[in-house]
């Protein structure tokens, strides 16, 4: 006979190999459950091309594995990623896509975030200059450059920034000393004043604006008045062009009586003065011929009757009463 407690050994025994055996079924079931997506998967996938993008840059956040991305759509996965061995400098990502995805000379890849995760994926954009397909030398992959991110660009220029920010900072405290507050608060005090002028001007100088429509009035009037009496000044000038045209011919007769007077003036200067001037010096001489003649007359007008008396006789002529004793 058996114990008791031998039955209950057995019991638990059986227990434990059922819950086994079934650990065991659906362990399998499931490794077959994932091996199976793993080949669906696998053959599901398009036939790839590789290629190389050359990073100068750091790919922080990118993985093995992480997406590849043409102008948002999903083209591929990040195959290796590594130091270039012919420039440590250079970081090489290799990735794989779809053969029928565009890539030309053009296209260019940038790192991009994934959210809030921390991790980036790998964005492909054309820049449309040149449309021919990106191939490379037998034996060698095609190589894709790779542009800085916004993030990168904004960390290379985050230095430059701040060292700006600290420059502006100096020179706004340089701007904000002392002397320079108190010149602020002297040019308010100065605009207050200008302002307080100019609330005292404009109040001067409402009147006159309320008198404004008036003078504008009074100057169309005038304006209106100034063009009649352009109206009237160009009647004045039509009628006055016959005149003046009357005049014109006045002045031509005018000009030939100067031209004719100007050449009997030359017959004058020329002919009549010199003959006038020969006849005033002949008229002359007889004049003071006659007036001799009136002298000698007048003391002897015996003369006349009996011509003219010798001459009384001199000093050592015979006759001479004054030399006689």
């Amino acid at each position: 006979m058996h114990a008791p407690w031998a039955k209950s050994i057995s019991g638990e025994s059986l227990e434990s190999r059922a819950h086994a055996i079934i650990a065991i079924v659906f362990l399998t079931l499931l490794g077959g459950v994932l091996i199976a997506a793993a080949m669906w998967m696998h053959h599901s996938t398009p036939s790839g091309k590789l290629y190389d993008v050359l990073s100068p840059y750091s790919v922080n956040g990118l993985t093995v594995q992480a997406p590849v991305r043409f102008k948002g759509v999903r083209v591929g996965e990040v195959k290796s990623i590594s130091f270039d061995p012919n420039n440590p400098r250079l970081v090489r990502v290799q990735i794989s896509i779809d053969s029928k995805t565009p890539i030309t000379h053009a296209t260019f890849a940038e790192l991009e975030p994934q959210g809030v995760t921390g991790l980036s994926y790998l964005s492909l954009s054309d820049a449309g200059t040149d449309y021919a397909p990106l191939e490379a030398r037998p034996g060698q992959v095609p190589e894709i450059p790779m542009h800085p991110s916004f993030i990168e660009v904004l960390s290379r220029n985050g230095e430059s920034l701040v060292n700006q920010g600290n420059e502006l900072a100096l020179r706004m405290n340089d701007l904000l000393d002392a002397r320079n507050r108190a010149h602020f608060s002297e040019t308010l005090r100065h605009l207050e004043q200008a302002s307080a002028e100019l609330t005292a001007l404009e109040a001067a100088l409402h009147p006159a604006i309320q008198q404004l429509p008036a003078t504008i009035a009074a100057t169309r009037a005038t304006m209106v008045a100034s063009q009649r009496l352009i109206a009237h000044l160009d009647a004045l000038i039509v009628a006055a062009q016959k005149p003046v045209v009357e005049l014109g011919k006045s002045s031509v007769a005018l000009q030939e009586l100067a031209a004719s007077g100007k050449d009997s003036l030359a017959v004058l200067n020329n002919q009549t003065l010199p003959e006038l001037s020969a006849l005033s010096q002949e008229l002359k001489e007889n004049s003071q011929s006659l007036h001799a003649l009136g002298e000698e007359l007048r003391r002897d007008p015996q003369s006349l009757l009996y011509g003219r008396q010798s001459p009384p006789p001199g000093p050592g002529q015979a006759g001479f009463a004054g030399g006689k004793s």
